[in-house]
């Protein structure tokens, strides 16, 4: 059950779910732009690359949704796969990785949401952050796209928000910018990745530099 601090709204259908896009849109625009981006440096924001490598073949095609200034798309990279980068926005960082490894990087600007029918079918795809700020409503819609860009038997690694210690029950809280941020437990994110066709094969706790707080690593398998 979600825990869901009162103010917030969570409607997910079509008359939420566009405002909600665009204040997650604003919000990442405005914290980029202030270099308010502390997670792009968080040590435990790159423990996510190495749990993917232990399943992922090598020379994979590999979708980074939500890549930022692509610090995972360059572990990525430079271990010989192919990249595409997906965000909201388009950072000064992509100039300097598309310089550096040419055609093995791609970069894709806009909501994920309204390219995730594009032809291009992948054998791995990084959620590093994304999932987590969705509106709960729109959870089992997102995974669903992401289901529809990965090959069968494609990998999905993806970090949650969750507590150091063992979490009762999920808990959904909105920061001051208005981002949506939901901590998991273990059992609910292996639930929510059953329903969206996903078999889970990995999973790891990492505690974060902020007290009290860790990510949730999930590592999966797209079903047939």
């Amino acid at each position: 059950m979600t825990t869901t601090n009162p103010g917030i709204d969570t409607d997910g259908g079509t008359s939420g779910a566009d405002p909600y896009r665009r204040v997650l849109r604003d919000a990442f625009v405005r914290r980029y732009e202030d270099g308010a981006d502390s997670w792009s440096e968080e040590p435990a924001m790159r423990e996510l690359v190495p749990l993917l490598c232990t399943e992922l073949a090598a020379g994979s095609s590999v979708i980074d949704i939500g890549a930022g200034r692509g610090r995972d798309m360059e572990l990525l990279l430079a271990a010989g796969h192919r990249v595409t980068a997906v965000d909201l926005v388009r950072l000064p960082d992509w100039d300097d990785i598309a310089r550096r490894y040419g055609a093995a990087a791609s970069f894709e600007v806009g909501d994920f949401a309204d390219m995730a029918d594009a032809a291009h079918i992948y054998d791995a795809a990084v959620d590093n952050g994304v999932l987590h700020h969705q509106a709960p409503a729109a959870y089992a819609q997102y995974l669903a796209n992401v289901r529809r860009r990965l090959r069968p038997g494609g990998l999905l690694a993806v970090s949650l928000f969750t507590t150091a210690e063992e979490l009762a029950e999920g808990v959904l809280n909105r920061a001051d910018d208005g981002r949506l941020s939901r901590w998991f437990n273990e059992r609910e994110a292996t639930e929510l990745l059953a329903g969206a066709g996903f078999t889970v094969t990995a999973v790891r706790t990492v505690r974060r530099e902020l007290p009290g707080l860790a990510y949730l690593l999930v590592l999966a398998r797209r079903d047939a």
